[in-house]
């Protein structure tokens, strides 16, 4: 906004800046590290596959007397590793092949209420707490997508808290931008501020254990119901998710 010097009106200024050259580098930076985080997921069965192989290999080239106890141990190895192999490139697909959401237009509560009721009876040691705007009207939605959204969420803080702690969840009808908003908020060790740009990017991951899209099709799934989600830390430790949908 422009004044002068009586502090009256003059006009606007206003700046475009062209973010495409910007945006197609972020994308593909991302997708570097997909492919950097799925090469690295394929090398680490693939060795004890190959020992594994190796070794029965050279055992039944000597004929040695304990072949029958190698064969045993080295093929487990080989069904676990190429198990594992199979549910990380499941989840992949999962990932690239999400189908477009069948909306329905449905209380965003009854969800909310049905996961809750499944962790409150499987986590003893979660205290799971629900803050519920009565005054949100129903949105539409796809139920099982936005059901996969709270399990991912919840299992995140379950874990960051070790099986143990508060877990709050809140929604608020924001009447002004007709939009619920939607809080799921632990007592866990927090986003390290590295991780902040990285979190939702698909195969980053600090767990020992993981694939590293529980996040990445979380946010996909709100994308696609034109919605926003956002992370940062709990107050006074943890962290929080937050995302929105139209009503």
């Amino acid at each position: 906004r422009m004044k002068d010097e009586a502090n009256k009106d003059l006009g606007f200024v206003l700046v475009f800046e062209d973010l495409t050259e910007l945006i197609k580098a972020q994308k593909v930076a991302a997708w570097q590290e997909v492919a950097r985080r799925v090469a690295h997921e394929i090398k680490n069965p693939l060795t004890p596959i190959q020992l594994s192989a190796q070794r029965l290999r050279k055992k039944f080239f000597e004929k040695s007397p304990d072949l029958e106890r190698v064969f045993d141990e080295a093929t487990n190895v080989i069904i676990s590793e190429v198990g594992s192999l199979k549910q990380m490139l499941d989840e992949f697909t999962k990932f690239a092949r999400l189908p477009a959401p069948q909306m329905t237009r449905q209380p965003l509560h009854d969800v909310m209420r049905d996961v809750a009721a499944l962790y409150r009876a499987a986590q003893k040691d979660i205290d799971l707490i629900l803050d519920l705007d009565q005054d949100l009207p129903p949105l539409n939605f796809d139920r099982e997508q936005l059901k996969r959204v709270f399990v991912n969420l919840f299992d995140n803080a379950i874990e960051a808290m070790n099986q143990k702690g508060r877990l709050w969840v809140t929604t608020k009808y924001d009447t002004k931008r007709k939009r619920a908003v939607v809080t799921v908020a632990d007592e866990g060790s927090g986003i390290a501020p590295e991780d902040q740009e990285r979190l939702f990017v698909p195969y980053f991951t600090r767990k020992k254990t993981g694939t590293g899209l529980g996040l990445a099709i979380v946010r996909r799934i709100i994308t696609d119901h034109d919605g926003q989600i956002q992370a940062g830390n709990n107050h006074p430790k943890g962290a929080v998710f937050t995302f929105d949908l139209p009503v």
